[in-house]
């Protein structure tokens, strides 16, 4: 098994990719902790994954706060951390007559400024297991898509975070 061992935190993990990823590393061998703003759904998914094999965060990474609760709690769900998936996002279609300032603040949040913390209350965690962080992007950062502006500028400025970190 190729995640044999590893304990991952998946943000986002209640639904659409995160949850596939959830599910695939779990059956090669991870452990995994969930996170997501439904209790109910994060609750069901480690419910069927295994209360032996994922445990589940709640929480809303827009608010500042939250980020380092995330990560104190990641780490005491299985003692240790060696990999973070920051799948996270909000996919809300809007044109730019339709992005006023709050819509696109909330996406930059969640997708930048909440990414860039969680990475840093967990540094010290996964410098000292070696672990890694895999940031997940979207060739919408590179192309964009005339009712997804805010998204995709929020993935941009993933990817450009994800290189700086990578030279850090």
């Amino acid at each position: 098994m190729r995640l044999q061992d590893q304990i991952i935190l998946i943000t986002g993990s209640t639904t659409g990719i995160g949850e596939f990823m959830a599910r695939r590393f779990v059956k090669d061998g991870a452990r995994v902790i969930l996170h997501g703003r439904d209790a109910e759904r994060g609750e069901a998914l480690r419910a069927e994954l295994g209360t032996e094999n994922a445990a589940f965060c709640q929480g809303n990474l827009a608010d500042p706060a939250y980020p380092e609760q995330l990560a104190a709690d990641a780490l005491a769900a299985f003692g240790r951390l060696d990999a973070l998936v920051n799948n996270a996002a909000l996919t809300t279609r809007a044109r730019i007559q339709d992005t006023d300032a709050a819509f696109f603040v909330c996406l930059i949040v969640v997708k930048r400024r909440a990414l860039l913390l969680l990475i840093r209350a967990l540094l010290p965690e996964l410098q000292r297991v070696r672990g890694c962080v895999l940031n997940i992007g979207s060739v919408l950062a590179h192309c964009g898509q005339a009712n997804l502006l805010a998204y995709s500028i929020s993935k941009g400025g993933l990817m450009t975070m994800t290189r700086n970190l990578a030279d850090a």
